[in-house]
């Protein structure tokens, strides 16, 4: 039988879980906003730690984060116009392309009639069509709140990131002093692997992209698809969530394809999207990530659905990043203190 103490323990643990989950569900916002932070810095890191060889470290985090700046400025500056005016065409004529969609899907569905699974297939895709076109489009009206707070949400990081540069080095200092001298090498270890892995993750990402958005964009253009410069910055974008971003921008890639060039152009992007993921999976990210971020291929997927579960896009964009994190702490703190509390030698 429990004793009244086992009770007062249990009641007194979950009432601390139950605390604990409303705290970082009421700062999740703040908590995503630092992480992006910490990415954006971490990605920065290795040049910034070149500079600071032959300058002091602030003035080499400031010239870092400067050249950052303008170089996001410059591109932006080059492709608002050619962007603005796509987006501005493609929300204009949201309503002419869903009627489209409705026609191309109805047509498929009277060339596969004597196909019941086709048909029906087809037949469930003309009736959504012009529902999903039409609330895309009104989200997409709808942008300039979005623009306006994204803007803000990017200051806001860009500010974190500049702190997090400046301050982490002597929080880590700090906070392995409050270690104890047996733990305080495994801790210094981890924290200088999770730097290593999220410095490699984000500038891998934004290579990856970049390489993936232009290669698509090209292709696109070469074919003759309107909107090509907007398509192709999309697939950069969702690249950046692994595995599961090509299932994201695919889709929308090849819808918009279809409504605007039809079936023949449409297959043709198909294919060309299908061979440069390929490629990207086989040859690219290799290349690009190496083996420094060393997870699994499970354990990306499990992640990803469980960051995009808990805060949507946006979580599954920083899942990834973030499981890199927690396997450093399990394989170099947890499994560690494990081991030793079990009288058993690492292997």
């Amino acid at each position: 039988m429990t004793s009244p103490r086992g009770w007062i323990v249990g009641a007194a643990v979950i009432g601390g879980a139950v605390l604990l989950w409303n705290v970082l569900a009421g700062a999740l916002s703040p908590l995503v906003l630092l992480f992006t932070a910490v990415l954006f810095a971490a990605g920065l890191r290795p040049s910034v730690d070149r500079l600071s060889r032959r300058m002091p470290f602030g003035v080499a985090v400031g010239i870092s984060f400067g050249a950052v700046v303008l170089a996001i400025v410059s591109v932006g500056l080059v492709l608002t116009l050619p962007l603005g005016a796509e987006l501005t065409r493609l929300v204009h004529s949201v309503p002419t392309y869903a009627a489209a969609l409705q026609d191309r899907f109805i047509a498929a569905e009277r060339h596969f009639r004597k196909d019941e699974a086709a048909n029906r297939i087809a037949s469930v895709l003309s009736g959504s069509a012009g529902s999903v076109a039409r609330e895309l489009g009104q989200h997409v009206l709808d942008g300039t709140a979005i623009a306006a707070s994204t803007i803000g949400n990017l200051l806001l990081i860009l500010l974190l990131a500049i702190g997090w540069m400046l301050s982490s080095d002597d929080l880590g200092r700090f906070l392995l002093s409050l270690m104890p001298p047996s733990v305080r090498s495994d801790w210094h270890d981890a924290f200088a692997d999770i730097g290593t892995r999220l410095s490699a993750y984000v500038q891998g990402v934004a290579i990856n992209g970049s390489i993936v958005g232009v290669l698509m964009g090209v292709a696109l253009a070469l074919l003759g698809v309107p909107y090509a410069i907007l398509l192709g910055v999309i697939t950069a974008i969702f690249q950046a969530i692994p595995m599961v971003g090509a299932v994201i921008s695919g889709p929308i890639m090849l819808l918009v394809v279809l409504a605007t060039s039809g079936w023949t152009k449409m297959l043709v992007a198909a294919a060309i999207f299908a061979i440069v993921q390929v490629v990207d999976q086989n040859v690219l990210s290799p290349i690009i990530f190496g083996q420094r971020l060393q997870l699994s291929f499970l354990l990306i997927i499990l992640s990803t659905i469980v960051g995009g579960t808990l805060l949507g896009i946006g979580g599954a964009f920083l899942a990834v990043p973030a499981a890199a994190v927690l396997q450093v702490i399990a394989v170099r703190i947890v499994a560690p203190a494990i081991r030793r509390a079990n009288g058993v030698e690492a292997g």
